[in-house]
């Protein structure tokens, strides 16, 4: 069998160049891993000679001898180690590579923040099964304010923000809407938002949405030592449950805590600072089926909330 070469030109200089035989790439690994041709045709259920020609047609093609044949196997040449773990590097990446793409409309990884995934999605998840039943839905959880899909598997994420992300596309899904809650027992102390004065103030990053939601309550600044800053809204939210204080917290993701009891939402001031809960996305990954699917989910179980 003869082999097939595939010409190229190579980048950056419009000189054409020929790529070695693939097969024979693949032969001479499996020779150099046996020690022998007719171990390696064994492995690759062919004939001891099919080897040898394809390791004679790679060594026509480089110019150079890549075995040294001798009584008890084979021998590789100091070129030939140089080539063999180039070739298995690329080789193994390539089968990661192309196992990716065979898997990519089975698994959709959505990447949002913890407290958006633990007390909105998460109810909602049965949901979405439903509708995408043969794709394997992983979530991951980050409070970063950066899209960075380049760096990552992640499909899509739930970001908030103002939607002013470049190079991706952004679906609005549902406003932030703050307003304090807190356990019962602390929401009978509290009759007006002046009373917070008297109060632990629980905050997660940014910390600036507590003076904005006093500032549109008419309440003068409080005190910093009055405040307890937390990385998450989540734990913020689970402190309030306990009576350690009254966090500010997103109407969107508190229904079921409300509805339950287990949370108050003591005054009727809410503040919406033109931040979004948004689906976003790379450009190139909307016409996917399972990016279409769960963008009209999402936008349709976003609309429920409105």
């Amino acid at each position: 069998m003869r082999s097939m070469h595939i010409d190229h030109v190579s980048p950056g200089t419009g000189l054409p160049y020929r790529l070695p035989p693939l097969y024979g790439l693949r032969v001479f690994v499996a020779a150099a891993r046996c020690g022998t041709f007719s171990r390696a045709a064994k492995e690759l259920s062919v004939t001891q000679s099919a080897i040898s020609r394809q390791v004679q047609q790679l060594e026509d093609h480089l110019g150079l001898a890549l075995f040294v044949r001798h009584k008890t196997g084979l021998r590789l040449t100091p070129e030939a180690e140089a080539l063999l773990p180039v070739v298995e590097d690329a080789f193994t990446r390539l089968m990661r590579t192309c196992d990716g793409l065979r898997n990519a409309g089975q698994v959709l990884t959505l990447r949002m923040p913890p407290t958006l995934a633990i007390r909105w999605f998460l109810p909602r998840l049965p949901l979405l099964r439903t509708v995408l039943p043969e794709v394997d839905v992983r979530v991951t959880t980050s409070d970063g304010r950066a899209a960075r899909f380049e760096e990552s598997d992640v499909d899509a994420a739930i970001m908030y923000g103002r939607g002013d992300w470049p190079d991706v596309e952004c679906i609005r899904l549902m406003p932030e809407r703050l307003t304090p809650v807190c356990s019962p027992e602390l929401a009978k102390s509290l009759s007006a938002p002046a009373d917070l004065k008297g109060m632990h103030l629980l905050q997660c990053y940014p910390v600036q949405a507590w003076n904005r939601w006093l500032e549109a309550a008419g309440v003068s600044w409080i005190a910093s030592h009055h405040a307890q800053t937390f990385d998450t809204l989540e734990f913020a939210l689970s402190a309030a449950t306990r009576s350690n204080g009254v966090a500010l917290g997103d109407l969107n993701l508190l229904k079921e805590s409300l509805s339950d009891g287990v949370l108050v939402a003591p005054f009727d001031c809410v503040l919406d600072q033109g931040i979004s809960y948004l689906l976003i996305y790379p450009p190139h990954r909307g016409a996917l089926p399972k990016i279409r699917a769960l963008r009209e989910w999402l936008t349709a179980a976003a609309a429920l909330m409105a």
